[in-house]
């Protein structure tokens, strides 16, 4: 075990690896598992999970919950960390925890042809900040032996050419060690933000302090100014009296127009002001006559008496009658009911 894969007592520590039936080493894996659960002691924790299981979604990692994750700590290193992978170990990470990691990546840009290794070390550390990390650290080891690459072409990814693949990765397929670092934060925390009443301060006196400069004037500036004091006369200086502010004796004050003016003083005619203005006088409209005879109710109850008609009745005062008769009074309504 190297001092990568220190931990501390009490910690709780993920191991993350691929660990299937044809995997290599896992007498290895099996005994850094030990160590490291003897490291962290009774009070701390080390669990192990498959790579594959998180990459598949499988299985899914309690949040905030491991104080250091070991990813891919043994040779012959075959797994290659997704973005959705370390996504999920980000997740999983309490704040400021660790994340040890191995990866195989390539020396230079240049790709391999029919290589499984893709990534070089400056995508794997920009895969590493845009998962969430911080504080990355890449330590690069010396390239691969060409029998731990024959081995993984043979029995992890089972390559058709070997010899070929063997004799033109050999060289530029390195062990990258990185080690990276959880922000102080977890996922989707929240924080109150106090700079508004600064913000506030900043902007009245940037305002206040632009404001001074519009109106400032510069006086080294060979341009004349003039004085203004110099334009005025004395007869401009001079306070006026009472006397020569007043109304002279033979004009009277103008009246007001009315509100609905006839006589033209609204429209700036000269006028008579002395006779008052008179208000539109709206002409009569003559009633139409009510034909009390073939007019047809439209509640049907003008018959029945003043009791039961309408306010706007045109039988109003009329005895009650039968529909279609044509009123008509009797005969002692039409003598007068004195009689001297």
């Amino acid at each position: 075990m190297t001092l990568k894969h220190k931990v501390e007592t009490g910690q709780a520590v993920l191991l993350v690896a691929r660990a299937s039936a044809d995997a290599q080493n896992l007498d290895a894996l099996q005994l850094l598992r030990e160590s490291l659960a003897a490291q962290v002691g009774s009070a701390g924790k080390v669990d192990f999970e498959q790579i594959d299981r998180i990459e598949s979604g499988a299985v899914v990692l309690a949040s905030a919950h491991y104080d250091c994750v070991v990813a891919n700590p043994i040779e012959p290193w075959v797994v290659e960390h997704s973005s959705s992978v370390l996504a999920c170990l980000l997740l999983a990470l309490k704040p400021s925890g660790a994340l040890v990691l191995d990866e195989l990546v390539l020396d230079a840009a240049d790709s391999l042809d029919g290589s499984p290794v893709t990534r070089t070390l400056d995508e794997l550390a920009r895969q590493l900040r845009f998962a969430g990390f911080v504080d990355t650290q890449i330590d690069c080891s010396a390239p691969v032996a060409e029998a731990t690459l024959r081995l993984l072409a043979e029995r992890c990814w089972k390559l058709p050419n070997v010899d070929a693949f063997v004799s033109s990765a050999s060289g530029h397929i390195v062990v990258a060690a990185a080690r990276a670092r959880k922000p102080e934060y977890n996922v989707g925390a929240a924080a109150a933000l106090s700079f508004g009443k600064k913000a506030k301060a900043d902007t009245k006196s940037a305002g206040t302090q632009s404001a001074q400069k519009v109106w400032m004037i510069n006086v080294e500036s060979d341009d004349e100014i003039e004085d203004q004091d110099k334009l005025l006369e004395e007869e401009d200086l001079a306070r006026p009296d009472m006397a020569s502010l007043a109304r002279p004796g033979d004009l009277k004050p103008r009246r007001k127009p009315c509100k609905n003016c006839t006589c033209g003083l609204a429209d700036g005619e000269v006028v008579d002001e002395s006779q008052a203005c008179k208000p539109a006088v709206k002409p009569a409209v003559p009633k139409k006559p009510v034909d009390v005879v073939n007019v047809k109710s439209s509640c049907g109850s003008c018959s029945l008496g003043d009791a039961f008609r309408c306010s706007s009745c045109p039988y109003l005062g009329m005895p009650a009658f039968k529909p279609g008769e044509k009123v008509t009074l009797g005969g002692s309504m039409l003598h007068d009911d004195f009689i001297p």
